[in-house]
């Protein structure tokens, strides 16, 4: 059967928005199929083959540039086939999607009712794209910006189904490992996430955090496990941990239904030892939470992340004493930061007994309060734009920082001064070396692979083909 829409996605992965969409639009009477650019030989070629009568693409904003290739592309190709842009880049961005790609439209709300609208107008001869909420589009030498469309409760009928992904590419149905999201929004207000922004660009628009009932949160893994063998589950959700009452039921259904180890998010000023036991007794072998930075002032009043050293630290000491390994998120070039700040985080997370690290270099959006902060501040160019985010947040800082390029080097290495605290100690002047520059580099890709094996809990020669797989995200 010809799909009514594509998605066009860029990495090997199944992404949660889109198996929501698949849900709703299957319910809708829509087929849907997705091109992987990073599997396909040519996936220009791929979408082009399956004739859709609308492109979706998924992006994020460092994939901007790829984001502007891709769409000229597909107009070169396929002049007549539509193509909208969705994701929190459409969100934040659906002004400069317009200017500067070949979209036609941006969905700049939750997609699944917008996304419904759009194809039923498709099919009318005159449609009136203003009458769609969520929706910005060009129109007589203009760009209109709809408004924005009401937030989209979970639908508990039915649980998502992945074989939208595993039809055209079957590697990704015998990965070991799996990751499923139960919320939806979040509480807190850092400012380096979208969920800050999120919450005033759907100010009245609906209840802003929504979860999955435990039986249908079970019923979608359920269905996962029965059909794949899966060693390892990853549950992404930023608030796994938040509702004591909704994860001890859970947890209970899991442990009997289920009995598949598994990881998870935490918070660390949430965290206690009465969650620390639930999860432990249900199979969690690994908790990650954020640290950020060890500067605490940058910490908290810059991120905006009101957790203290002390909690951290807590955080850590409770899930060691339970056997649970410890996962962390951390930034680094971050607005302000020294070589000595950077030392602290590496510490604090030492001190947290962390396992994996996972260190990112810090990326400010354009438009948003932390980079016009960076401007202001003097180290972040006040003409920053979308075409001057880097493809990845592991590889370049875009920050002008004093002690840049030793900070950089202590986040490459970050993943063995934490593991291995002794490599620390004896290392950690060696950042300041030029000319060690490419040693740490290489450094970075070793420990990119080393943590990912140990969080994902993969053979050796399964990492290798996953790296493969993710090669673009450096």
């Amino acid at each position: 059967m010809k799909p009514r829409i594509v998605f066009l996605q860029q990495h090997a992965t199944p992404y949660f928005g889109i198996l929501a969409l698949d849900k709703h639009l299957r319910q809708a009477g829509f087929q849907a199929e997705v091109v992987i650019d990073s599997l396909e030989k040519d996936s220009i070629c791929a979408v082009r083959e399956l004739n859709p009568s609308l492109i979706g693409i998924s992006v994020l904003s460092t994939e901007h540039l790829w984001l502007i290739r891709v769409t000229k592309a597909l107009k070169k190709i396929l002049p007549e086939t539509k193509i909208i842009v969705g994701g929190f880049h459409g969100m934040l961005y659906a002004k400069e999607i317009l200017e500067e790609t070949s979209a036609d439209f941006v969905c700049h709300s939750e997609g699944e009712e917008v996304l419904i609208r759009v194809l039923q107008a498709l099919d009318l001869s005159e449609p009136r794209w203003e009458s769609i909420p969520g929706v910005a589009y060009r129109g007589n030498g203009k760009i209109h910006i709809n408004k924005t469309a009401l937030l989209v409760p979970y639908c508990e009928d039915a649980p998502e189904d992945r074989r939208i992904y595993y039809r055209r590419y079957p590697v990704l149905a015998h990965e070991p490992g799996r990751g499923f999201i139960s919320t939806r929004g979040c509480p807190f207000r850092c400012s380096f996430c979208y969920n800050s922004y999120m919450r005033e660009h759907f100010k009245g628009k609906g209840t802003f955090i929504r979860q999955k009932t435990v039986e249908s949160f079970i019923d979608e893994i359920t269905l996962e496990c029965s059909h794949y063998p899966i060693k390892s589950i990853f549950f992404f959700s930023d608030l796994f941990t938040f509702d004591k009452k909704w994860l001890h039921s859970f947890l209970q259904r899991y442990k009997k239904e289920i009995r598949v180890p598994f990881a998870c998010r935490t918070t660390a000023n949430i965290f206690d030892e009465e969650t620390a036991v639930l999860l432990a007794e249900a199979g969690c072998w690994a908790v990650s939470f954020g640290i950020e930075a060890g500067n605490s002032f940058i910490r908290q009043n810059i991120l905006k992340k009101t957790v203290t050293d002390e909690e951290i630290i807590r955080c850590g000491q409770l899930l060691r004493k339970h056997g649970i390994k410890v996962q962390t998120n951390n930034m680094f070039c971050l607005p302000g930061e020294t070589l000595a700040d950077a030392f602290k985080t590496v510490e604090l997370n030492i001190q947290a007994g962390a396992r994996y690290a996972h260190s990112a270099l810090f990326l400010p959006f354009p438009k948003t309060e932390l980079a016009d902060y960076c401007i202001k501040e003097g180290c972040l160019d006040e003409n920053y734009s979308l075409k001057d985010i880097p493809p990845s947040i592991l590889s370049v800082s875009v920050l002008d920082l004093k002690d840049k390029s030793s900070i950089v080097n202590v986040q490459r290495a970050s993943f063995f001064f934490v593991r291995w605290p002794w490599t620390f100690q004896v290392f950690r002047g060696l950042v300041v070396v030029p000319f060690l520059n490419p040693l740490f580099k290489v450094l970075s890709y070793v420990g990119y692979f080393f943590r990912h094996k140990g969080v994902k809990r993969i053979p050796f020669w399964a990492m290798i083909r996953f790296s493969w797989r993710v090669r673009k995200a450096f």
